[in-house]
């Protein structure tokens, strides 16, 4: 496995890693071509930039998540500094942004700061880094009714027919590290029914870590097993699924 990937979703501003700077000048030389290191709220998508900016190969992306829209008073500002860090040329997308049900987190607010950034991405004509967790109906709804909206679903985990909806309207479907795992038995499926230039990897991480490290902390060194599952279940060539892999992702965030 020597072909480059690219890891279309990281958090090397989380606090998990301590120099991550060395960490991704040896992944840049050994293992990917390109990493997306997404925001969470404007401080994290303001350092994210930061980092990225000391890479040719890495982008960031600014936007308010989920867990984080009740740590903010007013919203318009919030989203006035996300727009602000969206003209810099290293910002490719608006994420990550979406609804996440799993946890105690009013719903109305989430919906509202949801809503509120897919319009800012129909004005900015910026893709879009989606969130879903345990809300496939209610983001489904609000993503068709903001027709002009492109982007990427993270971390899937929705149904294949979804992903199927998805890519018809547009998306991609961006497979993390769980796809490794043995009780992981709705993504084969859906893997099976994404279009081929639909489909990139992430590692998520310091999260969502693929077997065989799974349990330890991860990084896009590991995104090639995530790529050779995907590989597997494709039923091609690791090494053009790379190279068709990382195309993808560029034309995901227009690079």
């Amino acid at each position: 496995m020597s072909s480059l990937l690219f890891d279309t979703h990281a958090h090397y501003t989380d606090s998990k890693f301590e120099d991550p700077v060395s960490l991704l000048k040896q992944l840049f030389e050994t293992d990917v071509c390109g990493v997306m290191c997404c925001g969470w709220d404007v401080n994290s998508s303001k350092d994210s930039l930061n980092l990225a900016k000391q890479f040719p190969g890495m982008f960031s992306s600014a936007g308010i998540h989920p867990e984080n829209c009740t740590d903010l008073e007013d919203m318009n500002a919030a989203l006035d500094e996300v727009k602000k860090l969206c003209s810099d040329d290293k910002v490719k997308a608006l994420g990550e942004i979406g609804l996440d049900y799993y946890w105690d987190i009013p719903k109305k607010k989430q919906l509202e700061y949801f809503d509120a950034q897919l319009c800012l991405a129909e004005e900015l004509d910026i893709p879009v880094i989606i969130h879903d967790r345990d809300a496939h109906g209610d983001v489904f709804d609000l993503i068709r009714s903001h027709k002009k909206v492109r982007g990427v679903m993270h971390g899937y985990s929705g149904s294949a027919e979804s992903a199927r909806q998805y890519a018809n309207m547009g998306f991609y479907i961006s497979f993390p590290g769980t796809i490794t795992f043995k009780n992981a038995a709705r993504l084969p499926e859906v893997v099976g029914v994404v279009p081929l230039d639909r489909i990139v990897v992430e590692t998520d991480c310091p999260y969502l870590t693929p077997v065989p490290y799974r349990g330890q902390m991860n990084h896009s060194g590991y995104i090639k097993y995530t790529a050779g599952k995907v590989a597997e279940l494709l039923k091609i060539d690791y090494n053009e699924f790379c190279s068709i892999e990382v195309v993808n992702a560029k034309k995901l965030f227009n690079i």
